[in-house]
This record gives C-alpha cells, sequence and structure tokens, in this order.
C-alpha cells in the first residue's frame, strides 16, 4: 500500500484522534453536522470556567467543539445537524469534560507526573497513520499529515497533547493500577455474565383494571388525611424581569443594499453547490529513481491516455499504487482536504472526463483523471437576498442585545439599579406571578436557567443577563410563597384519581396472585395461559441485562426470572403499576470450560470497569477539593 493509499484509508482516523489525543479516561466530544460553521460570539480571552488555578477560555472551549463538531461531520456524512446535537447538551458535556481534563492535569502535576521529549516521540512513532511498513513515515509526511487537519495543526500542539493525554495516562496508572479481582469474583461475574433463560411473562397492569373502579369521598379524604405531605405545593417565587427582546431588535433593523451584496461577495461559499468529484490516478514512484525519467514515462502515459488508450488499463499496467492498481486507479470519491495539495489542486481542476498534466507530491508523480465531476454552480444574488437580510438582522439584533446587556450588567446592582437601567433604555420592568422551578414564564418561553437562577436569589438580589429564547434577561424577586399543604378542595381531583389508582393496582395483584397460583399448579404453562385467554410475551435465550418481553428492562424482573429452575413459575413480581409472572422454559448454566476460556478477558474487562469507577470518582474528589467555577453567561454566548 502507497503512502497515499494509506493515508487515504486513515484519514477518518487521523481527523478523529488529532482533534484531540485521546486521553487516559473517555472524553466524548462531539461535532456539528451542519454545512456551515456555528457562528460563536463573545471575546476569545473571556473565561468560560475556571478550574483550580487554570481558566478555560471561549477561544479554548471553541477551538475543541469546532474541531468536534467538524469530526462529527465527517464521521457521520453529515445526517445529524448541529442544532440537534446542541438539543441534546452535547455542547455542555464538551464544557465537562475539559473541566476533567484540566482538573486531571493539575493533579497530576502536584504529584509529580512528568513526560519526557523521547516518550512523546515514541508515541507519535507508534501511531499506525503515522507509519508504512512498520516503519515512521518521516518528518515531511508527519507535518504534512498535521497540515491536512482541519482546523490544522503544528507539530508544537500536537506533541504537546500528547505530553498531556500522557500525564493523564500515568495519573490514573498511579490511581488505579493497585485494582485487582479475585477468582471467586471472577466465577460470580462469569456466571452472571454466560446464564441463559427462555422465560415468559404475563403482565397484569393497573390501567387495565381502573373500569368500574370509583373513588368515593370518603376514600379521597382518608387518602389525603393519611398522605397530605405528598400533596405539598413547592415554594413558589414572584418575579420581576427586564428583557432584551431579540425579535424586536431584529425588526427594528434593515441591512443596506450594499451591506447585503457585501455579504454575498465575502461568504459566496455558502451559496456554492459543493463540488462532487470522483477520480482516478496512475501513480509514479519516485524514491531511489532517476526524476527526469519518471516525468518522462509520466507524459508518455498522458500521451497514451489522452490518444484514446483506456486509462484504467493504463493505471493497472503501469500504477504504482498498491491500493488502487487493480481498480484500474479509481480514487472513489474526493472530497476536500482528503488529498495532499499538489494533488488536489490539480484534480478539482479537471473538467469532467479530463486527464490533467503529470503532477509531483511526496508520494511521487501522479497522473490524473477526473472521472465524474458535478456541482460547482452558486446561487445568483435575488435568489437568497431574502435569506441575507434576515441572516444580517438577526446578527444585528443578536450584537446588539449582546452590547446591550453588558453596559446594562455594568450598572446593576440592585433591584432599583435594574428597574433605572431598563427605563433609561425604554424597556419596561415585568412582574410575573408566582411560579415554581422549571415553570415557563410568559414572555420568556421555557428558561429553566430562569427559575433555577431566581430560586436561588434573595429578594432584592438580581441576577442577568440570563440568555432566554427570548434574548437576554435580568431578574429579581419580589415576592415569595412558602411550602405549603394545599387544602384538600384544591387537589381533589388529583387525590381521587390516586385512589382509584391504587385500587386499581390492588385488583391487578389480586388477579395476578390468583393466576399465579393456577399456573404454578398447571401441568403445561402454555395450555393453562391459554385456557385463561392470558396475553403472553416469550423471549428467546436471554442473558441478564436484556430486556424481557412485554416488561422491558426491570431490575427485579430480571432477579426473579434468574433466579427460577427450568419449568418454575413465580409468584407476582411488582413492577411499579404492574404485576408481573414469569416462567422459565429453558435454563443455559455457566460451563467451568467456558470459564477457563474467556478467565483472562473477564480478569481484564473487571478490572478495567472497576479502575474506570475508582478514577471517576477520584476525578470527583479532585474537583471538589481546588474548586470549579462555570460562567453561564459567557458559555451560553460561546456555545450558541
Amino acid at each position: 500500500m502507497t503512502m497515499l493509499d494509506s493515508m487515504r484509508r486513515h484519514i477518518g482516523w487521523l481527523k478523529w484522534s488529532l482533534g484531540l489525543v485521546i486521553l487516559a479516561f473517555a472524553f466524548l466530544y462531539i461535532p456539528d453536522l451542519s454545512n456551515s460553521t456555528p457562528q460563536l460570539t463573545g471575546a476569545l480571552t473571556d473565561v468560560v470556567a475556571t478550574v483550580g488555578e487554570r481558566e478555560i477560555t471561549v477561544g479554548e472551549f471553541r477551538t475543541v467543539y469546532l474541531r468536534q463538531l467538524r469530526n462529527y461531520q465527517a464521521q457521520s456524512g453529515g445526517e445529524i445537524t448541529a442544532e440537534i446535537l446542541r438539543s441534546m447538551g452535547l455542547d455542555r458535556q464538551i464544557l465537562q469534560q475539559m473541566i476533567d481534563e484540566y482538573a486531571a492535569l493539575q493533579e497530576a502535576e502536584r504529584l509529580g507526573v512528568t513526560v519526557t521529549d523521547k516518550e512523546i516521540r515514541d508515541r507519535i512513532v507508534s501511531f499506525p497513520a503515522f507509519q508504512q511498513n512498520g516503519q515512521f513515515v518521516g518528518e515531511q509526511a508527519y507535518n504534512q499529515s498535521l497540515r491536512l487537519q482541519s482546523p490544522p495543526m503544528t507539530p508544537a500542539q500536537f506533541e504537546e497533547d500528547i505530553r498531556r493525554s500522557l500525564m493523564l495516562e500515568r495519573l490514573q496508572a498511579a490511581v488505579t493500577d493497585w485494582i485487582t479481582v479475585t477468582d471467586e469474583d471472577l466465577r460470580r461475574e462469569h456466571v452472571r455474565r454466560s446464564e441463559t433463560i427462555s422465560v415468559s411473562a404475563i403482565s397484569f397492569r393497573a390501567d387495565d383494571f381502573r373500569e368500574g373502579i370509583e373513588a368515593t369521598d370518603a376514600d379521597v379524604a382518608a387518602l389525603f388525611a393519611q398522605n397530605a405531605v405528598d400533596y405539598t405545593v413547592p415554594e413558589k417565587r414572584q418575579l420581576r424581569f427586564v428583557l432584551i427582546n431579540v425579535a424586536a431588535l431584529k425588526e427594528s433593523f434593515t441591512p443596506s443594499d450594499d451591506d447585503v451584496q457585501g455579504y454575498y461577495g465575502y461568504n459566496t461559499d455558502r451559496y456554492t453547490e459543493p463540488v462532487t468529484l470522483r477520480a482516478s490516478h496512475i501513480l509514479l514512484r519516485t524514491e531511489g529513481k532517476d526524476l527526469p525519467e519518471v516525468q518522462t514515462q509520466a507524459e508518455a502515459i498522458v500521451a497514451e491516455a489522452r490518444g484514446g488508450a483506456d486509462f484504467a488499463e493504463l493505471a493497472r499496467q503501469y500504477s504504482e499504487d498498491d491500493g488502487t492498481k487493480e481498480l484500474g486507479g479509481d480514487l472513489g470519491p474526493i472530497s476536500p482536504g482528503q488529498m495532499v495539495p499538489e494533488f488536489e489542486g490539480a484534480a478539482y481542476a479537471l473538467d469532467q472526463g479530463e486527464i490533467s498534466d503529470p503532477v509531483s507530491s511526496m508520494f511521487g508523480v501522479h497522473i490524473i483523471k477526473a472521472t465524474e465531476k458535478t456541482g460547482g454552480t452558486t446561487q445568483p444574488l435575488n435568489e437568497v437576498r431574502e435569506s441575507i437580510v434576515d441572516l444580517l438582522k438577526q446578527e444585528s439584533a443578536d450584537a446588539r442585545a449582546s452590547a446591550l446587556a453588558e453596559a446594562m450588567a455594568a450598572e446593576i446592582t440592585t433591584a432599583a439599579d435594574m428597574d433605572d437601567a431598563a427605563r433609561r433604555r425604554g424597556l419596561e420592568p415585568q412582574v410575573t406571578g408566582f411560579v415554581s422551578p422549571g415553570e415557563p414564564i410568559l414572555g420568556l418561553g421555557f428558561s429553566s436557567e430562569v427559575t433555577a437562577r431566581a430560586f436561588q436569589l434573595g429578594q432584592g438580589q438580581v441576577a442577568g443577563p440570563i440568555q432566554t429564547p427570548t434574548g437576554p434577561a435580568f431578574v429579581t424577586v419580589v415576592g415569595i410563597q412558602d411550602p405549603s399543604i394545599p387544602p384538600l378542595e384544591e387537589v381533589e381531583a388529583r387525590v381521587r384519581d390516586d385512589v382509584i389508582r391504587k385500587k386499581a393496582f390492588a385488583a391487578a395483584q389480586a388477579r395476578a396472585a390468583e393466576v399465579a397460583t393456577l399456573l404454578q399448579t398447571a401441568d403445561d404453562f402454555t395450555q393453562a395461559a391459554e385456557t385463561e385467554e392470558l396475553e403472553v410475551s416469550t423471549s428467546d435465550a436471554i442473558a441478564r441485562g436484556a430486556a424481557v418481553p412485554g416488561v422491558g428492562l426491570n431490575a427485579a424482573v430480571e432477579a426473579v426470572a434468574f433466579s427460577l429452575s427450568a419449568g418454575q413459575t413465580s409468584d407476582p413480581v411488582l413492577t411499579g403499576n404492574s404485576a408481573v409472572i414469569l416462567h422459565v422454559h429453558e435454563r443455559q448454566e455457566a460451563t467451568a470450560a467456558d470459564f477457563q476460556a474467556t478467565r483472562e478477558t473477564l480478569r481484564n474487562d473487571m478490572i478495567a470497569e472497576q479502575q474506570g469507577q475508582f478514577y471517576a470518582a477520584y476525578l470527583e474528589n479532585v474537583k471538589a477539593r481546588i474548586g470549579f467555577d462555570v460562567r453561564l453567561d459567557v458559555f451560553a454566548q460561546a456555545a450558541v
């Protein structure tokens, strides 16, 4: 396999592993699959989080965030959007994992963990992506690989990532290497993992027994008297807030024609259909050869190809790329950044069916044919003007809202300050009703952060700016309702439904107990179940951790199922709102032979699992000791 072929086959791994060197503990950095780069706001030097004595700046967060967005784009083919990933909270996960890393690095330094330059070098040359035929590819190819990353990396940057990775590996090893497991632990775990059963389940759901059940006034009164605390109304707070409405700011601004044309001209690539290119090539190696002779041979092949010779046959005859030679030189679809710049520039300059002049790269001399080429057309301005106007209006509104919020924040210390700062800018403070944590607020939409911050305030204190779906907001508390038990009249409907639910559940349990007695004494479980017209769900052989048919994942059901012998039927097992009867048809026990065959693999798995759990707990203690703080307002801007 040639270096070119090796680079192409490892490019996915490179983009993943070079983005952030895989650390000793599992970091999950998540990428954006949209075609456009997210527009992040805020100064690069602003601090997102402080971890001990170190700061995570907006610039550092964005570097990791955007790199991982692009990585996921490459990994998934763009099937998931950035908006979906952010809605899943993956930007917050990235920040949390960066906090873990910064804490671990400080702990490693405290304990005197060091890494030598030789150790870094040894780790780099061991990466498969930097090897060819078991040997390091050389400094030139190594540097080229780093330049191909998005964004490009310098050797110094990559080697610093390696240094950090090794430090963290050593920290984890120092903390967890003592962990081991006994032979008895292994046997128990082998049994737990290896046993399988074929099981039937019959579920008696409380909801199926509600019909005809009544809740008398006496029933309702009795349940409320016994369980009044269960109906406690939590603390509520009345808030006064000032909103900087981004939508209103957006409507108040109209970009000029020059603004629209300027944006279009500067961002024409956004409105240009990407070129889709499929290419073939013939590679003539130059290492150890006379370069002019190779060049002459390449020109002769070009002449043959342009003269009508079959390019695929020429590739099979002359190409020295072992990975593509037998494919007629076919490289498949080529994406920007996938090939070395010399090759890529020449390939994309070709029209479909055109054959290049000889092209030199670090791998040798290439003759390239563009076998398929589509795209490259640009939408005219009149077709995209409306979307550009909307985008510029939104950008202007976001920037103005951010600047206004920052200016107000500098003036606000007390609730009176908030009102004064608002009225000077034509903003009217608004008062809510009494709200609970997590409750949507009229005018602000659903913003859990608003109520979360508000319930941390004392009366008169101000929180903000807080990012809401409507815009930045400042909030103060003007009233507090302590938790209270409401009168029965206010929660009667809820209590009455609870009475019916409890009675229905009791009826389900009673029927399940009756059926269990019948099935436990029956000669044929299946026939008896059919006679009773019961709905039975039956599995093939399942192991622990698998869903039980008709029930799903339930620890109590699993424990009972695996305690039964073949042919045995259980008593009812209660699962929240159902009673479940289980019957084991077949049981496959763990064997001593299987244990001996998998013993060491199992030992390694168990040790790794226990080490991971211990290390995670250790890191939590480190963070608690050194302290960390997240600036949610800065993070909200950085992760937009």
